[in-house]
C-alpha cells in the first residue's frame, strides 16, 4: 500500500512538472508560483540591548563625560558615572528611580527629581547610604528604600553587606557564584556562625538558607545586593 502511494504520488509531481513547462513554452513570461513566505524583521540594536544585559548603552550622560578610571573599592570622584536604579517597597516593590548620572567637579551626583547626594570622596558602600539618604528625605515615608548600583565607568558590579569583615562592591566575573562574591569580601565576620543570605534584585529581597543553597538557586548578575544575615 505504501508503495503504491509513493508512485501516486511521483506521477502527480511529474504531471505538475510537465505541466509548468508547456506553459512556460507557450508563454516565456510565465512564473511557477512560489509560496508566501512571511517577512521577518531582525531586531534592531536598541532591542538587543535590552534583552542582553552587556550590550548596554556605555555609562555616559553626555560628550562632555570623561572616561576616568574607577576601582571598586576606591572613592568616588570627578568624572565617575553611575548606573543607578532605586526602588521603593518590600513585599511589591516600585522602581522609582533609574539613570545613568556623573559625579561634578563638586563631588555631587544629581538623582533627578529626588536632589542630589554628596557623594566625592566616598567609598561605594557609603555613597550608596548617601543616595538612599536622598530618596528616603524625598518621599518623607518609612518605605524601606533600595539602591542597586548597576556599574560604574562601564563596570558592572555587585554589592556584599550584612555579616561581612568589610561591606563593598566587587565587579562581576564570569561564572560568578555567591560563594565566591563572598568569598572576595573576605568572607563572615570572624567568630559568626551565623548562614542565612538575602540576595536583592529588582528591589525584589530573596532569601537562601546559606551559601551552598544559593548556589543552587541564584546566578548574580549586576546590580544584586548580597546581604549575610547577622542574626540567622
Amino acid at each position: 500500500m505504501r508503495a503504491i502511494l509513493t508512485l501516486f504520488l511521483s506521477v502527480c509531481t511529474l504531471f505538475a512538472l510537465c505541466a509548468c513547462s508547456m506553459l512556460q513554452m507557450i508563454d516565456p513570461n510565465f512564473k511557477i508560483p512560489m509560496p508566501h513566505l512571511p517577512k521577518i524583521s531582525l531586531p534592531g540594536r536598541n532591542t538587543v540591548a535590552k534583552l542582553i544585559p552587556s550590550m548596554a548603552e556605555k555609562d555616559k550622560v553626555d560628550a562632555n563625560d570623561p572616561e576616568v578610571p574607577f576601582n571598586s573599592r576606591g572613592t568616588l570622584g570627578f568624572g565617575h558615572t553611575l548606573r543607578i536604579e532605586v526602588y521603593e517597597g518590600a513585599r511589591n516593590p516600585d522602581r522609582i528611580y533609574r539613570g545613568i548620572t556623573m559625579v561634578d567637579k563638586d563631588g555631587v551626583l544629581a538623582l533627578g527629581e529626588a536632589g542630589s547626594a554628596r557623594v566625592g570622596g566616598l567609598l561605594l558602600p557609603k555613597a550608596a547610604e548617601a543616595i538612599a539618604t536622598v530618596f528616603r528625605l524625598a518621599g518623607r515615608n518609612t518605605r524601606p528604600i533600595t539602591i542597586h548600583i548597576v556599574s560604574v565607568e562601564n563596570t558592572s558590579i555587585i554589592s556584599i553587606n550584612g555579616d561581612v569583615r568589610d561591606a563593598e562592591f566587587i565587579p562581576v566575573f564570569k561564572n560568578m557564584s555567591v560563594q565566591q562574591a563572598v568569598t572576595v569580601t573576605g568572607g563572615r565576620k570572624p567568630g559568626s556562625t551565623m548562614r542565612g543570605v538575602y540576595i536583592a534584585r529588582e528591589g525584589q529581597r530573596h532569601y537562601f538558607t546559606s551559601l551552598e543553597a544559593a548556589d543552587d538557586k541564584w546566578s548574580p548578575q549586576a546590580g544584586d545586593i548580597i546581604t549575610l544575615s547577622p542574626d540567622i
